[in-house]
């Protein structure tokens, strides 16, 4: 047998030609080339960023499409202050005035009135001299002990006591003096005897001439007439206007008739002012 020089196949004695390569048999074959080296290996190739291309800016938006900014929320609102601190705060205002106010009239005890008059009217009959057209004698009460009637009775601020003359003193005057010239804004009588006798219980009120009617008389010659009720409680009455006077002459107009005691009694004078 004879084999192929190129693939190293059998082939017959007689073959001129190797059926597997088709070599010419008994030819000198080709030398075979080396292999080539294997190629070396590529480097990592780093990718390279490829920058897009610059994008335009949008066409501003017209105005119907623009969008309004938000509303601010609105502040919070306060709470409202309880009633419990405001009423708090304005008695407390109201102390702070009384205290200042105060303060000012002990300074100024005229009140700050350009006049000079006191901040109050009060009772100013009580310091008058006092003349009467007569004093009946003195009496024995129920328990035996002596009462008397004069003049300083109508002042006292007693109207337990009284001032009582004999008889019917209608027409007669009762002069009071004061220390010195008062504005008198009001006048009050207690118009007769109005003390009740502790002993027996007997009331000297409806026993005694009463005064029905009488006139103040001042300085001035003004005149404040009034009609009075039958009545132990003391009668005030405002004058029409205030008048300054230092004397008060109190005229009787009118007396009721006795009730088993002939005496006619006034049991207080009063006169209002400052």
């Amino acid at each position: 047998m004879a084999v192929c020089g190129s693939c190293g196949n059998r082939v017959s004695e007689l073959a001129l030609e190797c059926p597997r390569c088709r070599a010419t048999i008994g030819a000198t074959p080709e030398p075979v080339a080396a292999a080539a080296p294997p190629p070396p290996p590529r480097a990592a190739v780093t990718p390279v960023a490829v920058l897009a291309p610059p994008v335009p800016p949008p066409p501003p938006p017209s105005s119907a499409s623009v969008p309004r900014p938000p509303e601010p929320e609105p502040a919070p609102e306060r709470e409202p202050v309880s009633r419990t601190v405001l009423v708090i705060a304005a008695a407390a205002a109201l102390i702070v005035v009384a205290m200042i106010t105060v303060a000012l009239i002990a300074q100024d005890p005229s009140g700050g009135d350009d006049d000079g008059e006191a901040a109050a009217a009060g009772e100013v009959a009580a310091n008058a001299e006092v003349e009467v057209p007569g004093t009946a004698p003195d009496g024995v009460d129920g328990a035996g002990e002596t009462v008397g009637y004069s003049a300083a009775h109508l002042v006292d601020g007693d109207p337990s006591t009284a001032w009582r003359v004999e008889g019917d003193a209608e027409g007669e005057e009762i002069v009071l003096t004061l220390p010195e010239a008062r504005t008198i804004t009001e006048v009050g009588i207690v118009n007769g005897y109005a003390k009740v006798d502790e002993e027996s219980g007997d009331r000297r009120y409806g026993q005694n001439r009463r005064v029905l009617a009488a006139t103040w008389v001042f300085d001035d010659g003004t005149e404040a007439s009034f009609e009075l009720e039958e009545t132990v409680e003391p009668q005030v009455f405002a004058l029409d206007a205030p008048v300054e006077t230092a004397t008060v002459r109190l005229r009787l107009d009118e007396v009721s008739r006795p009730g088993g005691r002939d005496f006619t009694a006034i049991g207080e004078l009063s006169l209002t002012g400052y």
